[in-house]
């Protein structure tokens, strides 16, 4: 391919010089004609094309960088309601297990020092989404009782994950859960009674005075014991810090 002949344009020069030996010097005035290129307007404007898309690009390429920084930072660290979550993965490849766990810690009411907080499998977002009945009229009460309808709910073994976990979160501040399968609502809601049933839909339901309904969706072979427990463990959560 021939290369580009770039326009010149003639221009008169003059060009003044010193000649001869020291002390005998005149000064020599030349005149003469030198080709200087011409500027080329459509160059120009490719040039400026070409500027303007590399620096959309390196825009567009630093705008990325930050929404992915950002973006991978909401994965990692979740609020819900003030209280900070970190996910933290344990395991590899298809083993791998994302937990949620509270940087945000409180002073325990169980004869401990060292602060206390818990972790969950439930992303915090989707707790947000659950359902609580009445729930500026939950209370943290001394004692607390729970029986199960109909069903194993061990749900592939998450029953016996959620139920440890809700009988600790009592414990640590100072409040007593008990297993009593014959417990009714207290008409005068000296205690807090939870039930687990089935249902279509994971909520809270409130039935009576501090009298609760737990509806897990799902059925024994899996179900949403996890997310159900785990929400009110972290309104129990809320609570006790804005009692503190």
């Amino acid at each position: 391919m021939a290369k580009k002949k770039i326009p010149k344009k003639k221009e008169e020069v003059t060009e003044i010089f010193e000649v001869g030996k020291t002390g005998k010097e005149k000064i020599v005035k030349t005149k003469g004609v030198e080709e200087v290129p011409v500027e080329d307007k459509n160059q120009k404007k490719e040039e400026n094309k070409l500027l303007k898309i590399f620096l959309i690009s390196l825009s567009a390429i630093i705008l990325l960088i930050i929404f992915g920084y950002y973006y991978t930072q909401s994965q990692i660290y979740l609020d819900y309601k003030g209280i900070e979550f970190k996910a933290v993965q344990y395991g590899e490849g298809s083993d791998a297990l994302i937990f949620y766990e509270t940087t945000t810690l409180l002073e325990p009411n169980d004869g401990t020092d060292t602060l206390f907080g818990f972790r969950i499998r439930t992303n915090p977002k989707k707790l947000k989404n659950i359902p609580f009945d009445s729930l500026d009229n939950f209370n943290l009460m001394k004692l607390n009782a729970y029986f199960y309808g109909e069903g194993t709910f061990d749900c592939e073994g998450d029953g016996v994950i959620a139920m440890p976990n809700f009988q600790r979160i009592f414990q640590k501040m100072g409040m007593k859960l008990i297993y009593d399968p014959n417990a009714t609502c207290d008409e005068y809601g000296r205690y807090n009674l939870f039930k687990l049933v089935y249902g279509d839909k994971t909520e809270i339901k409130e039935i009576g005075p501090n009298c609760y309904e737990i509806v897990i969706q799902g059925n024994d072979d899996k179900c949403e014991i996890l997310p159900a427990t785990e929400k009110i463990i972290t309104e129990m959560f809320v609570k006790y810090r804005d009692l503190q």
